[in-house]
């Protein structure tokens, strides 16, 4: 499976890491064994790797951070598997949406390492393929419009996902109140203005969501599957929203 493949682990306990060497070999791999997230990220720069085993805490820079930056500055789309003590109820969902690939829980077998990788790298070619799509296996945030418009200008881009988290919120609270006082022609107007700020920062389960109830409220149709769709956008907004916020700064002053 890992036969000529070269991995990255980035784990600070020294017993684990012994551990996860041997079991890398076992599955046929090299490894590169580093105690911290700021090392891990200095072997990365100069090395091309094929996989990375992330643990979660670590001093200096945790999983979670070192993660963000190989996604974010680097740039690398690199398949990433967590690995942490604590299998807690939504670790592996915050792990995806960091911009991990995989999670397996310590302590694992050789069995159970080699099949969280196994299905990583089956799945890798199409995991964020292109750097302007974000999101995990529930969601998927297309901003190539925007890097589009914007000519790659980090500062305007950083803006526009401010002012789309500031305002869409307010957006989605008007389609639920329309929603819920049956008002089909203010519905199909407030998802109509959603589906504009949408089309420059596509969430694409919500923008889909939001079309099936633009077309359905303009022509009174369909009116009993609108609760579960304005359900869904909420819901995945709530998801994107986590996304964003992590993956971009501040509005710039220039604009």
């Amino acid at each position: 499976m890992l036969v000529n493949k070269k991995v990255l682990v980035a784990e600070d306990n020294a017993i684990n890491q012994m551990v996860v060497k041997h079991t890398l070999i076992k599955l046929g791999a090299t490894a590169d064994i580093t105690g911290d997230g700021a090392e891990a990220i200095e072997k990365f720069k100069h090395a091309d790797y094929d996989l990375v085993l992330m643990d979660i805490q670590m001093p200096l820079m945790d999983g979670y951070e070192t993660t963000a930056y190989i996604r974010n500055q680097l740039k690398s789309n690199v398949p990433i598997i967590a690995m942490t003590a604590f299998a807690l109820n939504g670790e592996d969902e915050k792990c995806f949406e960091s911009g991990m690939n995989g999670y397996v829980s310590k302590p694992f077998t050789v069995d159970s390492l080699g099949a969280a990788i196994e299905k990583v790298l089956a799945a890798a070619p199409q995991v964020n393929s292109n750097p302007y799509i974000l999101g995990n296996k529930n969601l998927t945030i297309d901003l190539s419009f925007l890097y589009d418009i914007s000519g790659n200008d980090e500062c305007y881009i950083n803006t526009m996902i401010q002012t789309f988290l500031e305002n869409m919120p307010a957006s989605i609270k008007k389609v639920d109140d329309d929603l819920e006082a049956r008002d089909w022609d203010a519905l199909y107007k407030s998802a109509h203005y959603a589906k504009s700020s949408l089309s420059v920062v596509k969430i694409n389960e919500v923008y889909d969501a939001i079309i099936e109830i633009e077309k359905n409220a303009l022509h009174k149709t369909n009116l009993h599957l609108l609760p579960e769709l304005v359900k869904t956008v909420k819901e995945k907004y709530v998801l994107a929203e986590k996304i964003l916020s992590q993956k971009f700064g501040a509005a710039c002053n220039s604009y």
